[in-house]
């Protein structure tokens, strides 16, 4: 218990139980838009799903890091930290659910459309959508990001959360635009890493790619700096390093 006291659990649990419920209430607000007497937005539940896996895998993260055996705590927090990393886009991605009010909602550009209240009852659920996948993504990459800070030190633990923003902004494009999966990375190794390496090598793929990832890693940024420093302002010594 004394352990996962220092790792900031008590700050940590009520954390969990905000996000949970701006969840529940995200989930009731997409659950109650009709159109023409189907629900357009259940599908995200599922990507909502995915976005809290990668704070799950943070958690059971934060328990592999107590084990005591060294060998066996680095072997295990190996394999949990690329599960993480595959997984971490998702909570990003659900920023990009906002295209979706442009499906689902017909609308006469000729008209003062912005007076009909069904239009804003979209925009705002799909917002708070994209408000709980930035504040998911928070979660677990400060949850990350502290671990590696106990291990690392201060610089190196910026260095790693950075990294893992520009990596996470490309998932977020290979999911929104070639639809891949975080385990297809598992299933198709082969075929990932040559059309990734296309992608990135032929300039016309290359030119949006960079437009939408640069959008998508300042909107990260934004967000995430603010909250980090919000959330450990209290923290006024420098954690000891794990050895």
């Amino acid at each position: 218990m004394q352990e996962f006291l220092k790792l900031n659990y008590s700050n940590k649990i009520k954390g969990l139980i905000l996000l949970g419920i701006a969840t529940v209430i995200c989930l009731m607000n997409v659950h109650g838009i009709q159109q023409l007497g189907e629900r357009p937005y259940l599908f995200l539940y599922w990507d909502i799903f995915l976005a809290w896996v990668p704070v799950l895998l943070a958690i059971i993260l934060d328990a592999v890091y107590l084990v005591s055996v060294k060998l066996v705590r680095i072997m295990l927090v190996s394999i949990v930290s690329l599960i993480w990393l595959l997984f971490f886009p998702n909570s990003p991605y659900l920023v990009t659910e906002l295209l979706h009010i442009f499906i689902h909602y017909s609308y006469d550009p000729t008209q003062r459309f912005w007076v009909d209240m069904e239009f804003w009852q979209h925009l705002f659920t799909l917002f708070f959508v994209a408000l709980v996948g930035l504040l998911l993504t928070w979660y677990s990459l400060n949850s990350i990001q502290m671990l590696i800070r106990k291990s690392y030190g201060k610089i190196m633990g910026w260095i790693a959360a950075m990294a893992i923003l520009v990596l996470s902004s490309f998932g977020v494009y290979i999911g929104r635009f070639v639809r891949w999966n975080s385990w297809d990375v598992l299933t198709r190794p082969e075929h990932i890493l040559q059309e990734t390496y296309m992608m990135l090598t032929d300039s016309t793929q290359f030119n949006p790619i960079f437009v939408f990832c640069k959008f998508m890693f300042m909107i990260m940024v934004l967000s995430y700096v603010p909250m980090y420093w919000l959330a450990n302002k209290e923290q006024s010594k420098e954690p000891q390093r794990r050895q």
